[in-house]
């Protein structure tokens, strides 16, 4: 076959194939499109999973009936004039690609009227043929889409079933619902009303109708910002969590995007908070100038490029941390916790609470907003110990389990990392210097790592090739199991990256009190009096729950006195 230029036609849905994916490219870009010509209220109907028909309607500005034609023209927009606006592009799309696109690949029918107009317009481009015609419509424009994919067979036969189109679609209109709490959306299914916002501009009404809203209502609040960059959102508590990553929502500047440094980020501010194998509920809006980005690297407009990645990571990252260390309350056994109310001292806590804690008041805990993770553990009076590693312990609302190596694993930890910003690391020097042979990964790491080593106590000197002279170690593994720790920490992926975490996480796990250990009184004390200290008191470091409370409403419930 000699060398051609191909048909328009052909072109047009060859270029149909980079924006169409599926059903939901085709919601995705309308949508788009209704919100950046400033809709209030955006209603999407879909029939057979999107392929049957898709027909998006709104009340925005319109357009213009000389327009309309020109609007269905390859890089026919009104969002840019040349490629120096995508310094400062504000809108979500802009490269006049959408509604061409569509029209290629289905029967694209649009109604639309602006204001001033003395009515309403309608255009129609079906199997290549235009019609146009006034027509009766309040302000706003309705885009029906059918036959998707219609003329293009190959295309068509590679569409999932009805039920997974419709819940890429479900999942497009719930993202914007998100991005746009303002924003009044319905999305009706196969004539069935599948999703509705009160558009009242309330986030966490928004993430209710979405995300559920027994979730949304244990949602933490975020909101921080660093000079011309600012972040909001919801993110769940720590004991709220799911096995993968489909909970996790980010938007930069409004706009939903796909992006694994940003996942990172709200992992990150979850850990030791999580255990392993578990993934935070959030919703990240994002904001910064335009110029930040590069919104221009994928056809869908759905990755995005960073001009300062490690500002953004930390910046996020130290955000979601803030709202969780602030706001994380106490696991609860049982029914959620009733309302807040004032505890009543009149009773047999009293004499405990003014004699062993005058300048302390316990208050009570649960799973209300405003009650912060310190805050939520009161202080609290030891029963006893169960099995070697459960502690006792009973406060003004119940009895409290604590698991006595992750409370102490969390303890030394914060003692650890609070030791090292001191004049002289809490270093313990060994009576004879004891000489050790690291693996090739472990004599490159203790080099890479020699600063943060030397920051929390260890002195350790080159003594050859892999043989190294160990001549103090921190004071919390004085006692023993330094050695290990050590290796440990060499042999972790982890420890270039977050170095100085890790080395007080493997610090506080090779010092704490170990399970099975029996503890007097006077420990037991000491422990619960500790924790109550702690920044964090509900997790370990790895994220494992350190206690748990049995309310006694919940005690009473059982044993029937209510």
């Amino acid at each position: 076959m000699p060398i051609h230029i191909l048909d328009p036609r052909t072109v047009a849905r060859i270029a149909a194939g980079e924006v169409v994916e599926r059903p939901a490219s085709v919601v995705k870009e309308l949508v788009e499109n209704s919100l950046d010509a400033g809709a209030r209220h955006i209603d999407i109907e879909i029939r057979d999973g999107g392929a049957g028909l898709i027909r998006v309607s709104d009340d925005g500005c319109g357009i213009p009936a000389a327009e309309l034609c020109l609007a269905f023209t390859r890089h026919a927009t009104s969002k840019i004039d040349s490629f120096d606006d995508m310094e400062t592009i504000a809108s979500l799309g802009f490269r006049g690609e959408a509604l061409c696109s569509i029209a290629a690949v289905a029967d694209v029918e649009v109604m639309t009227a602006v204001d001033g107009s003395a009515s309403g317009y309608s255009y129609t481009q079906r199997d290549g043929k235009i019609s146009e015609k006034p027509a009766a419509r309040a302000r706003g424009t309705t885009i029906g889409v059918a036959h998707l994919f219609k003329s293009v067979p190959a295309r068509l036969k590679f569409l999932k079933s009805g039920t997974t189109e419709t819940g890429h679609i479900v999942s497009t209109v719930s993202n914007y619902a998100l991005a746009y709490p303002e924003v009044r959306f319905t999305l009706t299914i196969d004539g069935r009303r599948a999703l509705g916002t009160a558009g009242n501009g309330r986030l966490r009404e928004a993430a209710a109708e979405v995300l559920g809203r027994d979730t949304s209502t244990r949602m933490i609040g975020i909101d921080a910002a660093e000079g011309d960059h600012a972040v909001s959102g919801l993110a769940s508590p720590p004991d709220s969590s799911r096995a993968n990553r489909t909970g996790l929502y980010f938007f930069v500047n409004r706009r939903w995007v796909k992006s694994p440094m940003l996942s990172r980020a709200v992992e990150e501010a979850y850990h030791g908070l999580l255990t392993t194998g578990r993934y935070p509920v959030a919703v990240i809006n994002l904001s910064l100038p335009p110029s930040d980005i590069d919104i221009n690297i994928h056809p869908a407009k759905t990755e995005i490029k960073f001009r300062n990645d490690s500002r953004i990571f930390n910046f996020v990252r130290q955000a979601v941390r803030s709202a969780l260390i602030g706001e994380a309350p106490v696991p609860v056994i049982g029914e959620p916790a009733p309302a807040y109310r004032a505890p009543d001292y009149r009773g047999q806590m009293k004499p405990f609470v003014e004699a062993l804690f005058p300048e302390r008041q316990p208050v009570l805990s649960g799973a209300e907003p405003g009650l912060t993770a310190a805050k939520a553990l009161p202080a609290l009076r030891p029963v006893g110990q169960v099995a070697a590693c459960y502690i006792l312990a009973e406060g003004p609302d119940g009895l409290y389990i604590i698991d006595q190596h992750a409370a102490h694993e969390r303890i030394m930890y914060e003692k650890v990392l609070a030791s090292r910003s001191g004049r002289t690391p809490a270093s313990q020097a060994l009576l004879q210097p004891q000489s050790i042979e690291l693996s090739p990964i472990e004599a490159t790491a203790v080099k890479a790592m020699s600063a943060t080593l030397e920051e929390f106590g260890f002195v350790i000197e080159e003594f050859g090739s892999r043989t190294f002279l160990v001549r103090a170690v921190p004071s919390a593994l004085s006692g023993g199991g330094w050695l290990t720790a050590l290796h440990e920490f060499l042999n972790s992926p982890e420890s270039k990256t977050r170095g100085e975490e890790l080395m007080a996480e493997v610090i506080a796990c090779h010092s704490a009190i170990r399970a099975g250990k029996t503890l007097a009184p006077d420990e037991i004390r000491a422990l619960l009096l500790d924790l109550e200290k702690s920044q964090i008191p509900n997790t370990c470091p790895h994220g494992r729950p350190t206690l748990m409370k049995l309310e006694t409403s919940a005690l009473e419930r059982h044993f029937k006195r209510t």
